[in-house]
C-alpha cells in the first residue's frame, strides 16, 4: 500500500503561492479590506490522502469488489487474489490446532502410571515387589510427564503455524484503510499482480485538506488550531471551517508568502476534492452568514 506524500508539490506550491500572491495584490485600498486587515487568499482543496493499494505478494487477481467512482468504508474488503492453496493451508493449521487427542492420551497414560507407581510402593512396604520395580514404574510416570510437555508444546507451535497460514491468506486480501471514493481501478479478475503494481487507487474524502500560501505579513496572526473560513468554488460556495494544522517555518522569498496546511471536516462527503476555492479569516462563529 502506498501512502501520496503530504507535501505539495514544487509545482502546486508554485501554481498556489503565485495565486494567493495575485489575490491579495488585487486587493486595493479602496475595498472593504482596510490597511493592516487581513484579505482573502486563494487555496485548493485537496483529498487529505491518495492511497495507492497492493498487496504484499505477487499473484493472479480473484476479484475486484469496487469500481471508480465507489465509495468505500475502512475495513471493507475491495479485491483479493486468489487464495485457493492458502485456504487449504489454514483449515490444515486449524485441524491441527484444535487437535486434543494426543495430549489426552498422555494424560491418561500419566493417570494409570501414577496409580502403578502408587500401588508398588505400597507392595514395596510389604516386600511383595524390589525396590527396582517400583522404581521402574515411577520412572515411566515420569517419562510420561515429558512427553505430555512435549506434545503440550507442539500444540502450542500448531496454534502459530495457524497464525502464519492465516496470515498469508491475509496478505491476498486488499481492505481498504480509510473512508474514501475509489479513484482509479487498474487490474481485472484474471490479471497477474506482480512487483510494484497496484490493484485500486483510493483518495480519503471524510478529510480534506486545504493547502494555501498568504502573505508573509499574515505569520504572526496565524497559528496551530486557529479556526478559518473556506469558501468553495461555485457552484459548491457554501462556507465552511477548518483549522490550522500546519504552518510552514520556510517561507517562499519570490513570492514574499508563507505556505498553511488546514484540515476540513467533510464526514459527510458534501464536498468533492480538487476545488479552488478562498480562505477567508472572518469570525469562524459566523460561517453560516457569510457574505459572497
Amino acid at each position: 500500500m502506498d501512502t501520496s506524500s503530504t507535501f505539495p508539490s514544487p509545482a502546486l506550491h508554485l501554481v498556489v503561492a503565485l495565486w494567493a500572491f495575485a489575490s491579495y495584490a488585487g486587493v486595493s485600498s479602496a475595498q472593504t479590506y482596510q490597511e493592516g486587515a487581513m484579505a482573502p487568499v486563494s487555496c485548493l482543496i485537496e483529498p487529505d490522502k491518495v492511497i495507492r493499494l497492493s498487496t504484499p505478494v505477487a499473484g493472479i487477481v480473484d476479484s475486484v469488489a469496487v469500481d471508480r467512482g465507489d465509495r468505500v468504508a475502512e475495513g471493507q474488503v475491495v479485491a483479493r487474489l486468489d487464495t485457493g492453496l492458502e485456504e487449504i493451508a489454514v483449515a490444515i493449521a486449524r485441524k491441527r490446532a484444535a487437535d486434543d487427542a494426543q495430549i489426552a492420551s498422555i494424560e491418561a497414560q500419566i493417570d494409570f502410571l501414577d496409580a502403578q507407581a502408587r500401588r508398588n510402593e505400597q507392595l514395596v512396604k510389604r516386600n511383595a515387589v524390589s525396590r527396582t520395580q517400583a522404581e521402574e514404574a515411577r520412572l515411566e510416570a515420569r517419562l510420561a510427564e515429558r512427553e505430555l510437555d512435549k506434545a503440550r508444546l507442539e500444540k502450542d507451535l500448531a496454534g502459530l503455524q495457524l497464525a502464519e497460514a492465516e496470515a498469508r491468506l491475509d496478505q491476498k486480501i486488499v481492505r481498504s484503510p480509510v473512508d474514501g471514493v475509489v479513484m482509479e481501478r487498474l487490474l481485472n479478475p484474471g490479471e497477474y499482480r506482480e512487483g510494484e503494481a497496484h490493484i485500486l487507487t483510493i483518495a480519503r474524502l471524510d478529510q480534506l485538506r486545504v493547502e494555501a500560501f498568504v502573505p508573509i505579513s499574515y505569520y504572526d496572526r496565524l497559528e496551530l488550531g486557529q479556526t478559518l473560513t473556506i469558501l468553495p468554488e461555485a457552484p459548491l460556495d457554501t462556507p465552511h471551517p477548518a483549522q490550522i494544522t500546519v504552518i510552514d517555518q520556510v517561507f517562499d522569498a519570490a513570492t514574499a508568502t508563507v505556505g498553511v496546511r488546514l484540515m476540513l471536516d467533510n464526514s459527510g462527503f458534501e464536498l468533492p476534492a480538487g476545488l479552488r476555492c478562498e480562505l477567508r479569516f472572518d469570525d469562524p462563529g459566523a460561517v453560516a452568514g457569510i457574505e459572497r
